[in-house]
């Protein structure tokens, strides 16, 4: 028969190996949001705005291939513009196909104050203008960096602030490699990578866009890259 000071023990030794399993476990969230290291992989890299490798698609060719207000979003000679002021509604746009598993590479800037915010949407299921349910990899203060969901699970993965702040670029360009497979989402923001989750909830398919958000200062954001690879 076991003493109370072994069963004890036994319970302390259950407790440290349960632990120990779970760091080595640790989720690909903390994993993502540790280091500032460059760690993009060669298919992120860019040059002459413009990734290498074969099977690239350049998705800023033609406005015709593409959803968006004329009085808040023009396409023009392969750069995609967006701007408003302070207004109720969100105003998306976005591509008229979709996409499932994919690498994308885009080449951003958001120009404004310290409270600007918007967004590169991946598999977004838009009902109107202003509704655009779905993942957003995250750009403004509190946001940079991080996987949100839009109208559906909100903050997805966070990076966290105190790292947010040294790697983007304010009112200039920032550059986002983003890979979706099944429910695994990563993205790396300027090389650094901040986003890495597996997340069972999320849509597996949708269209690709841009967020002007609603209740911010006034807001423009540009594109002058933006080249999606499907993997199949």
């Amino acid at each position: 028969m076991f003493k109370l000071k072994d069963c004890l023990k036994a319970i302390a030794l259950c407790t440290l190996f349960f632990m120990l399993l779970g760091s080595s476990y640790l989720s690909h969230a903390q994993v993502a949001s540790s280091s500032l290291e460059n760690t993009l992989p060669p298919a992120g890299k860019m040059k002459n705005d413009k990734p290498s490798g074969k099977g690239w698609v350049n998705l800023l060719k033609t406005a015709d291939d593409w959803n968006f207000e004329n009085n808040f979003w023009k396409l023009e000679n392969n750069m995609l513009t967006g701007q408003m002021g302070n207004e109720k509604e969100h105003h998306y746009s976005y591509t008229k196909k979709s996409y499932k598993d994919f690498e994308l590479n885009v080449l951003i800037k958001m120009t404004g104050d310290e409270n600007i915010n918007s967004g590169v949407c991946v598999r977004i299921k838009p009902t109107n203008w202003d509704n655009a349910p779905g993942y957003q990899v995250d750009m403004g203060k509190g946001y940079w960096g991080s996987l949100w969901e839009e109208r559906r699970g909100n903050m997805v993965q966070k990076f966290p602030d105190s790292l947010a702040v040294k790697v983007p670029r304010m009112n200039d360009w920032n550059h986002y490699y983003i890979k979706a497979v099944g429910h695994h989402i990563e993205a790396w923001l300027n090389g650094v990578k901040t986003i890495d989750v597996v997340h069972e909830a999320g849509f597996t398919e949708g269209q690709v866009g841009f967020q002007l958000c609603h209740m911010h200062t006034p807001t423009v954001v540009e594109v002058k890259s933006l080249y999606l690879r499907e993997i199949k």
